[in-house]
């Protein structure tokens, strides 16, 4: 049983988990080759479509929809 407030999840490591699974690995960005390490060098990325045949504008986009996916999923979980 929860508490109210209580939270079982952190969405800081789930955003984590994704930008690890998304990670476009070196990116030209400002004409400069370099570890994509902000999300402006996610935004650079395009996205390729997955196996449900999804495809977002970008990397960022992916990360955020996932997010908010998985978000949705763990509280829905959480207070059944």
């Amino acid at each position: 049983m929860l508490s109210g407030g209580a939270h079982t999840f952190k969405v800081n490591g789930i955003l984590g988990l994704l930008c690890r699974k998304h990670f476009p690995r070196l990116v030209e960005y400002a004409g400069v080759t370099e570890p994509a390490y902000t999300f402006d060098h996610y935004a650079a990325v395009p996205d390729a479509e997955d196996r449900a045949g999804r495809v977002f504008s970008n990397k960022v986009v992916r990360v955020k929809q996932e997010l908010w996916v998985s978000a949705q999923y763990i509280v829905f979980i959480a207070h059944s």
